[in-house]
């Protein structure tokens, strides 16, 4: 295993990059530069390091992109958490570079340019429909509008108001799979899941009920991606415009959504440009969602931003070199339900081909939020977030789980982790077996720490340096009904 460099993280072929831009824009006159509509699912990951539907979902519109375009066996959030994953895809940039911005419900600076905002001075018509940059407040961040644009009720809103000729770029932000389910919606509508658990989750009636609920949810999502694939098609548009279909972060299930595990960060990802990128390819490169931000503004024939910290995938797309070997991922605050307001469950993680190394900044903190400081109440569980191990979503898999400690999978899930964790991926990919203190790995774990260490650095990550916990002391803006309890 080599030493990571910038030249790995950043994809190593830069000027490779830009050349594929300059001869894909300039291919056409300005009027015909290519459209770009981002379909960003909500909660929505593949449930391992594998890129395999454990759940049968009945998706046929992204099966559609996959078949049509490229899709990604090795794409990754920058972080598991809304507000923060759509914050660095926005901006391009690392979630500790985005201050505030790197926990929940928080602010993202105005001083932080976003892609929207860039192609919009180029003469782009964009917008957003559902949900955006989100859950946060604008005003406090001296924004004046969501940084993923204009709000539209939907695509067929965008559209009639794009001046004429412009190219556009929407951002579909669908809410779905996010919770709250109607529990057994999935069952009423023919949804049931029937197969293997992951093993991190407790086999139960309860939670096989709340998967088929999540199924029909993301199910759903797949229909509305359908109803913007029909409208390009509908205005002629689709074969000038680049289709991205992605989710911000992972299920919302426990050692899912809010955790550095494969189940949290490992996001299914595709992309079609009829005539541009090949039909049917699948690469295995790393990737991270903050190199959407640079690939979007190459797309349009201008420079990513030098702050960025991601790459442009165009030479993925064209079939170019892509050097990078290793991927980060972060995670601050979550949801303020910790004893001391304000702490979250600080981890920085190293995902190469192989390996999944994560560093732990506060071990001695509970990583899924306190447990319940009253009498377990499954029916709180069920509906309040903040009845105990907040940083899991509230619901029936949640409840049962806490309710049984007993459980084989009640300790993976809310129970204290080590300072460091290293899973080998390939044979164990559900990361159930923490190979720290195995001396077969001891160089392996060495050098995964010394690599994540010099990047963090190099990055002016604030947990390496001496003021870490300056996360803990940004403020929370969380949505009505969603804050920390006065009597928590």
């Amino acid at each position: 295993m080599k030493d990571l460099t910038r030249r790995d993280l950043c994809g190593g072929a830069a000027g490779l990059a830009t050349a594929s831009a300059a001869g894909l824009a300039s291919a056409a006159p300005a009027r015909r530069r290519p459209n770009i509509v981002f379909a960003l699912a909500d909660d929505w990951s593949w449930q391992s390091a594998r890129p395999v539907d454990m759940l049968g979902l009945r998706m046929p519109n992204y099966a559609r992109v996959v078949r049509d375009g490229l899709s990604f066996d090795n794409a990754f959030v920058a972080a598991p958490t809304c507000t923060t994953s759509r914050g660095s895809i926005l901006t391009g940039r690392a979630p500790w570079q985005l201050e505030e911005g790197a926990n929940l419900a928080s602010i993202l600076p105005a001083k932080f340019a976003v892609y929207p905002e860039m192609l919009e001075r180029a003469g782009y018509h964009v917008g957003f429909a559902g949900k955006g940059w989100a859950p946060g407040q604008l005003k406090p961040a001296g924004r004046a509008r969501n940084p993923a644009g204009d709000a539209y009720p939907d695509f067929a809103g965008f559209l009639a108001k794009r001046p004429a000729d412009a190219p556009f770029c929407f951002w579909l932000g669908d809410r779905d799979p996010h919770r709250p389910y109607v529990r057994g919606q999935g069952q009423r509508n023919g949804v049931s899941f029937t197969g293997t658990l992951p093993p991190y989750l407790a086999d139960s009636p309860a939670t096989r009920e709340d998967v088929a609920d999540y199924m029909f949810a993301a199910e759903r999502f797949d229909r509305d991606l359908g109803v913007v694939l029909a409208a390009l098609e509908a205005a002629g548009e689709l074969d000038n415009t680049l289709v991205v279909v992605t989710g911000d972060n992972g299920w919302p299930f426990p050692r899912g959504k809010a955790t550095l595990y494969d189940a949290g960060v490992h996001v299914p990802l595709a992309m079609m440009w009829p005539g541009r990128i090949k039909v049917g390819g699948r690469t295995r490169a790393l990737v991270t969602l903050t190199d959407l931000a640079p690939t979007f503004l190459e797309v349009a024939g201008l420079p990513p931003s030098p702050v960025m910290t991601g790459a442009s995938l165009l030479p993925v797309m064209t079939g170019g070199r892509w050097a990078r070997d290793a991927v980060i991922t972060a995670m601050e605050r979550h949801m303020d339900g910790r004893t001391q307001p304000g702490q979250g469950y600080p981890m920085r993680a190293l995902r190469t081909e192989h390996y999944l190394f994560i560093r732990n900044f506060h071990p001695e903190r509970w990583p899924a939020g306190d447990p319940p400081r009253r009498a377990v109440d499954a029916a709180k569980l069920e509906t309040s977030v903040f009845a105990g191990f907040a940083d899991i979503d509230q619901g029936p898999a949640k409840a049962w789980l806490a309710t049984h400690p007993d459980d084989p999978a009640y300790g993976p899930a809310v129970g204290k982790r080590p300072a460091r964790e290293l899973y080998d991926v390939t044979a164990d990919p559900f990361e159930m077996h923490n190979l720290v203190g195995d001396p077969r790995y001891a160089r392996v774990l060495a050098r995964m720490n010394r690599r994540l260490t010099a990047e963090l650095k190099r990055l002016k990550d604030p947990r390496v340096g001496p003021d870490g916990d300056v996360f803990d002391r940004y403020p929370s803006y969380s949505d009505p009904g969603y804050g920390r309890p006065a009597d928590f």
